[in-house]
């Protein structure tokens, strides 16, 4: 068995609060003989999470974030934000660890590929259904369905 590491950092971590924290989290892809997994493993304070994905990094990090819901906690990073969602292509080419930051009415360009472990300013914390349904407006207001 094989392993590759595609981050290793803090995350923070909005609790149902609205306090910060910071998570330790390291993401790492694990080849196996007939499969890849892609694993994030969470570290805040005495507490622990693995969620892992034979699918990609974007779905493993969507496994987590449904185990952070449940106390009202949510990621503030790139992968986590209401308005970034991988492309197609960049689930089925790769890992997914690259996704488009979305604007309602304009199609995702170049310059909106972001890191799904970054983090800045205009990230906005969200739930994973809010996410699926940001991105399912978008795709509507692409075609004038809005």
């Amino acid at each position: 068995m094989e392993s590759e590491r595609y981050f290793s950092g803090e995350i923070v971590v909005v609790l149902a609060d609205g306090s910060r924290r910071s998570a330790r989290v390291t993401a790492d892809e694990i080849l196996e003989v007939d499969k890849e997994i892609y694993r994030f493993f969470f570290e805040q304070g005495a507490e622990t999470k693995v969620a892992e994905s034979e699918e990609d990094f974007f779905e493993a990090l969507k496994n987590l974030r449904h185990d952070l819901e449940k106390t009202g906690a949510l990621l503030h990073c790139f992968g986590a934000s209401e308005n970034v969602y991988p492309s197609g292509m960049q689930k089925s080419m790769g890992p997914a660890i690259l996704a488009y930051r979305m604007h309602i009415g304009s199609p995702a360009l170049r310059k909106d590929i972001v890191n799904i472990f970054e983090a800045d300013q205009t990230v906005v914390p969200s739930t994973v259904e809010q996410q699926k349904q940001f991105h399912e407006r978008w795709i509507k207001s692409l075609s004038g369905k809005a």
